[in-house]
């Protein structure tokens, strides 16, 4: 059987890769300065997910963190942000249709990348202290990405009534947006969630921000009444989100997903940590909301977490005793930090939008062969799927485990052991000889 490989970036490239790491500018998206700086960030990404599924030395975290790089994909993910609002529908107006999908797929995927490391390296507590000043940025960001998981609602440029092709590169481009995000959203979720362990760490104004500004715990309280994290496929079955839906196998019916785990825990620190008591008054409305938790509080629930049984104390409590003065019965003096991110690019592209979209256009929407052609080149090493099968959790052809092994012949059935692999051979034997003829 064959092992997968080892890396995606030589471990002594990491550090000068994370090191060369700079925020791009806006107007520059499409460019191949841009592609390459993409590229950077799509290969740093794979090596994280390499490294966290090996179990091995994060060396991906451990420089952006030194480095002091985490600001930057705070920054890069508010800029597309930005861009898919502002810029995107702008583009789509003044070109209609796109020849191709790969380069605006490109700009909607950076989004998904920047995420996806932020999420592997605020795993780590010292990873989530570095983020500094942006926190605030970090925050607001995070609650408008989850939020969207609520209302169920994307960006969509064009309504299907007005997409004339069914089968046309907009249409999927505006599918693949839409995975995107709702894979986004439930990231931040866990971004969310490992800022609130850190709550002791951060400054006061970030708690204020998650507990005065966003209502944190409401927005919270609501995803665990709407378990978007679940949903039933055509045939009825019962489907769990993680990197992507998968069907819930017959032993794990009860069991809580990992975000809805981490909510959980987002709210028992957030309505329980009394550094938080100060900047949460329970209002008759909060209280309708946070009630309603109790019935998803079984004992299921309990047995498997059970640090929420202080929680459901806690809510029993208050439907006794609704209003539950603050420790301190005087407001704190409440010190606002504005979040700079958003307002300092909204405000540089003031009236200047469609001048971007048109700049944008010769790039994101050229004929020219040979800039494509350069733009693929650069964007191959990105997307190589011998790189992607080694970064894919891959589940045993016969037993359904994890695994880290294939079939040396095709290279296409996964195992977890030789046993597996023996056992399996009289169903694979015909698919692996036809599979090994064809690509020969």
């Amino acid at each position: 059987m064959a092992d997968q490989m080892e890396y995606i970036i030589p471990p002594w490239e990491i550090e000068a890769f994370v090191q060369s790491l700079n925020v791009s500018d806006l107007e520059n998206i499409g460019t191949k300065n841009w592609l390459e700086f993409h590229k950077k960030l799509a290969l740093l990404n794979q090596q994280s997910v390499l490294e966290i599924t090996g179990l091995r030395e994060e060396s991906v975290m451990e420089w952006f963190t030194s480095l002091k790089k985490i600001p930057i994909l705070v920054y890069e993910a508010i800029q597309i942000d930005i861009w898919k609002h502002k810029v995107f529908p702008l583009l789509i107006d003044l070109n209609d249709e796109p020849t191709n999908t790969f380069m605006l797929y490109s700009v909607l995927y950076h989004e998904v990348i920047v995420v996806s490391l932020l999420e592997n390296i605020l795993f780590h507590c010292e990873g989530a202290q570095t983020v500094d000043d942006m926190v605030i940025d970090l925050i607001d960001y995070t609650v408008q990405r989850v939020t969207t998981l609520l209302d169920g609602k994307t960006i969509d440029i064009y309504e299907k009534s007005e997409i004339k092709d069914a089968n046309s590169c907009l249409e999927e481009i505006v599918e693949k947006q839409k995975a995107f995000e709702f894979d986004i959203g439930m990231r931040c979720i866990s971004i969310l969630h490992y800022l609130i362990e850190i709550l002791d760490s951060l400054p006061l104004c970030a708690v204020s921000r998650m507990l005065a500004i966003h209502d944190i715990p409401y927005l919270l309280a609501q995803l665990i009444e709407s378990q978007p994290w679940k949903k039933q496929n055509e045939d009825g079955e019962a489907m769990t989100y993680e990197a992507s839906w998968r069907k819930i196998k017959a032993n794990e019916i009860g069991k809580i997903n990992k975000r809805e785990g981490q909510v959980w825990f987002g709210l028992r620190e957030l309505l329980l940590n009394p550094k938080c008591s100060p900047y949460y008054e329970i209002t008759e409305h909060r209280l309708s909301q946070l009630s309603k938790l109790q019935r998803h509080l079984h004992e299921d629930v309990l047995d498997q977490i059970a640090p929420l049984i202080e929680l459901k104390r806690w809510l029993s409590y208050l439907n006794i005793s609704p209003a539950m003065p603050s420790s301190d019965s005087t407001c704190p003096v409440r010190v606002e930090v504005i979040p700079q991110i958003k307002s300092t690019i909204l405000e540089k592209y003031h009236k200047k939008w469609k001048k971007l979209a048109r700049h944008q256009s010769k790039y994101l929407f050229t004929t020219d062969t040979s800039y494509i052609k350069d733009a693929a080149q650069i964007l191959s090493d990105v997307y190589d799927l011998e790189k992607l099968d080694r970064i894919e959790a891959k589940k045993c052809s016969l037993c359904q485990e994890p695994s880290k092994k294939r079939c040396s012949r095709c290279k296409e059935a996964w195992y977890c052991s030789r046993e597996c692999q023996v056992k399996d051979w009289e169903n694979h034997k015909n698919i692996c000889n036809m599979t090994t003829e064809t690509k020969q």
